[in-house]
């Protein structure tokens, strides 16, 4: 791109360099592909479970349901069957939290290399009972008769929980299957909420 007058009586010449503003945005454009292809790749799919504004009840309420709570604590599960006492066949006792405790610790490299040659930050996490609690939510889709993309499942996390174990038990009951080679009978879409939220469906300590 020519220029004009240098105020000396010559003239400037200035030449501008586009190549690196294209390599930049060739860049840019591969990045935002990339990151949209991920983001839909890796999503757990998951509801937020927040709480409802009270509304005048109507004449005739509907008749309650059975719903799957899981409170993760630092100590392990907390999980029940809220509403399995009023069932067509009640199940109190499901009602009251069912505790499943963490099993031993594991190890997780933070940098380059295995837990046993780490180059970097070497943490230790404690371990879920991830099998005990499918065996567990598989129980409670037989006990309350329903399919796995009927019954409802909320999570919860406490506040010292590391998020990696938030992740891990979405994961784990979106893999709980009541019949292992029918996908229909799989829980479905777990909402996350509060842990307080649960304290109005049998939950009172959550240690």
């Amino acid at each position: 791109m020519g220029g004009g007058s240098s105020g000396k009586g010559g003239v400037a010449d200035a030449t501008l360099n586009v190549v690196p503003f294209i390599d930049l945005l060739a860049c840019t454009i591969c990045f935002l592909l990339v990151s949209a292809v991920w983001s839909q790749m890796s999503k757990i799919d998951v509801d937020q479970a927040l709480p409802k504004a009270s509304k005048t009840p109507p004449k005739d309420p509907p008749k309650p349901e059975p719903k799957i709570n899981v409170a993760v604590t630092p100590t392990g599960y907390l999980v029940n069957l809220f509403n399995a006492d009023k069932m067509a066949t009640p199940r109190a006792e499901l009602v009251a939290p069912l505790k499943i405790n963490t099993v031993g610790e594991f190890k997780l490299c933070r940098g380059k290399g295995s837990v046993a040659d780490c180059r970097g930050s070497l943490e230790t996490f404690k371990r879920y009972d991830k099998a005990k609690l499918k065996e567990t939510l598989i129980g409670f889709m037989k006990a309350a008769a329903l399919g796995g993309d009927k019954i409802k499942v909320m999570v919860a996390a406490g506040d010292k929980v590391q998020y990696l174990h938030l992740i891990g038990t979405l994961d784990a009951i979106l893999g709980t299957c009541e019949v292992e080679t029918d996908r229909s009978t799989c829980l479905k879409s777990p909402s996350v909420g509060d842990i307080n939220l649960l304290r109005a469906e049998g939950f009172t300590t959550f240690d």
